[in-house]
């Protein structure tokens, strides 16, 4: 009898532990799964956050370059070299956004990276176009100019309404 009982305890303790070791692996895996759900949660705030920083700097570009674009004069003293214009944050801002690799964002920030590229494009585009061709440009043509430059600002507004709507969108999700 003593050693059907022992018998039967040692059968009883070696399901106990393969019970607790599957449980405890059941539960590592658990873990795991949230942790890595969690981190890509994270990395998509990351690279929301950092598309936004970029929409925000181009939009604050956009903006010191229309103010110094505040008429047709202006646009002769520019294309003329008589007055000073960086172009270079332009550029380093087109670059910038050019480089996103669209292939490792997050499907709802594709097309915002898509507008923001558009927009700045745009917009270095469009002052190419006037400081090449100033000269020959009408009051028509300047007003189509200022026109386009304003829209392409509210784009980049919206562009980081959108994104920082993306991000608030993200941080709520469990």
């Amino acid at each position: 009898m003593a050693a059907w009982v022992q018998a039967i305890g040692a059968v009883l303790a070696i399901l106990a532990a393969a019970g607790i070791a599957i449980w405890q692996s059941n539960k590592q895996h658990q873990l795991a799964r949230i942790l890595h759900k969690e981190e890509k949660r994270h990395d998509r705030i990351e690279q929301a956050k950092t598309l936004l920083a970029l929409c925000r700097s181009c939009t604050g570009v956009v903006k010191h370059m229309r103010k110094q674009l505040h008429d047709r004069d202006a646009v002769h003293r520019i294309a003329e070299k008589k007055e000073y214009f960086d172009f270079s944050d332009l550029q380093v801002l087109v670059s910038a956004v050019t480089a996103i690799p669209l292939h490792a964002l997050p499907d709802a920030l594709v097309m915002h990276t898509l507008i923001l590229g558009s927009a700045i494009r745009q917009f270095q585009h469009n002052l190419n176009a006037a400081f090449h061709g100033h000269r020959s440009m009408d009051a028509k043509a300047f007003g189509e100019f200022f026109t386009a430059l304003d829209k392409m600002t509210l784009s980049l507004e919206l562009s980081c309404d959108e994104i920082a709507k993306e991000i608030e969108r993200v941080r709520a999700q469990n």
